[in-house]
């Protein structure tokens, strides 16, 4: 609950009090008629009529007008026009600038009295932009958690997503592994078959070349590019 709305939960004193007409009048009724001055307003006041209750705001949070929450929420100025910015305006003009809040607020509800505005009006909506700034908050709170729980739930998804492809890349990459291995056993396993075949022939073939000088390749000797002519048989 906001300090505002806790406050008018229990009821307003007024603060300016300061002439006898106002002491006269001090036990005037909540529904006092325009021009007197009340001295408290009753909670009882600022129940009636709230805010429009919005479900779903279009709203951005990140907006820097609030008017457009007001708007939403179906705030909208009392008929004779001083609300609460109004007020503010009055309270923050250059003729008043240099008064005490004290003064200042007289000024004001002198010139509300002149204009036969209740300031429990003007406080009732500033009651109201206030609620609709707390549903508002609410509304926005929902939607960061409905986000937040989406999000967080997509992540786990892309999360699953990763491991399952992760693990899948791992099985293929040892399958490459082992392909490699395998294939780097099978090549040495040819060589030491080569180097025995190799030895093989050049034994046979070492039988009928003459110098010493074999054709046949091994992997201690290197071959000659150009063979031998074979030996000459018997007579």
């Amino acid at each position: 609950m906001s300090r505002l709305k806790d406050l008018v939960s229990k009821g307003v004193r007024l603060v300016v009090v300061d002439t006898e007409q106002t002491a006269s009048s001090s036990e005037a009724e909540p529904d006092a008629e325009p021009g007197v001055r009340e001295r408290e307003i009753p909670a009882e006041a600022f129940e009636a009529a709230p805010p429009r209750t919005v479900a779903v705001s279009t709203v951005p949070a990140a907006t820097e007008d609030f008017g457009a929450v007001y708007d939403e929420a179906g705030i909208t100025l009392p008929a004779h026009g001083y609300g609460v910015d109004k007020v503010a305006e009055m309270l923050e003009s250059k003729r008043l600038a240099a008064l005490a809040p004290e003064v200042k607020a007289t000024a004001v509800l002198a010139a509300l009295e002149a204009a036969q505005v209740p300031v429990r009006e003007v406080i009732q909506d500033a009651v109201l932009r206030d609620k609709a700034l707390d549903a508002f908050e609410a509304a926005k709170q929902r939607e960061l958690a409905e986000l937040r729980q989406k999000c967080d739930a997509r992540i786990q998804e892309i999360r699953d997503e990763l491991d399952r492809i992760l693990k899948e890349k791992n099985g293929e990459i040892e399958e490459l592994k082992k392909a490699t291995t395998g294939a780097q056993q099978a090549y040495e396993t040819l060589r030491e078959r080569k180097a025995k075949e190799e030895e093989r022939l050049h034994k046979v073939v070492s039988h009928f070349v003459e110098g010493g000088v074999n054709p046949i390749s091994t992997s201690s000797r290197s071959g000659s590019s150009t063979p031998p002519a074979p030996k000459a048989g018997p007579a």
